[in-house]
């Protein structure tokens, strides 16, 4: 379902960054603009939360709103982009869009190997994965009452890394905690609608 979820959201912003990329980055200006209670711009970034106690911004945000074909369960997802000079990092979060809590979160994070050089390290946190990860939390929620853009905060602890510890030079970083994390404004899109 999520592999789903994840090739819709892509097909979108490919087909309608073509038709409205002058209209997409005007609203993109005017929502960053509208974000002031709690952000912390830094260049062209702008401040999400605190990963391990260390401010994590962001230079892209965007949401998708979807229905599961076959089970007919309604999620949103949210994702922060952060360009970096070489790739980029990801945080997305996914809420349950009928009781509006938040369900899953996937991180993939730049941090230096033993060696100096940096690697991608992949966290997640799924329902179907909170077994193997007890120590685990996430909480919270979303407000979806705007048609067009998403409010929400989430907090997440002991979110372990997927795979290759052992490479990492600071062993701190295998183990996450994202705390303050809190969103205004994030644009995002129904796919129900599209197919009206």
């Amino acid at each position: 379902m999520y592999k789903y979820i994840i090739l819709i959201a892509i097909l979108l912003l490919v087909a309608c960054k073509s038709e409205t990329k002058k209209d997409t980055n005007e609203t993109v200006k005017d929502e960053i603009t509208e974000i002031t209670t709690n952000v912390k711009p830094k260049g062209n970034t702008t401040y999400l939360c605190k990963i391990n106690d260390i401010d994590w911004a962001y230079t892209k945000a965007s949401g998708i709103l979807s229905t599961h074909a076959k089970t007919k369960k309604r999620t949103a997802l949210i994702t922060f982009k952060k360009k970096l000079e070489k790739g980029s990092e990801h945080l997305q979060l996914t809420y349950d869009a009928d009781t509006f809590q938040l369900i899953a979160a996937s991180l993939q994070l730049k941090f230096p190997k033993k060696d100096g050089s940096l690697f991608t390290c992949y966290y997640d946190l799924k329902p179907e994965t909170r077994k193997r990860h007890p120590e685990s939390e996430l909480s919270g929620s979303i407000d979806l009452s705007n048609a067009s853009s998403a409010s929400g905060t989430a907090e997440i602890k002991n979110l372990n890394i997927n795979y290759e510890k052992e490479n990492l030079k600071n062993l701190e970083n295998a183990v996450l905690t994202i705390t303050g994390l809190k969103f205004e404004n994030i644009g995002y899109s129904d796919t129900d609608n599209l197919f009206k």
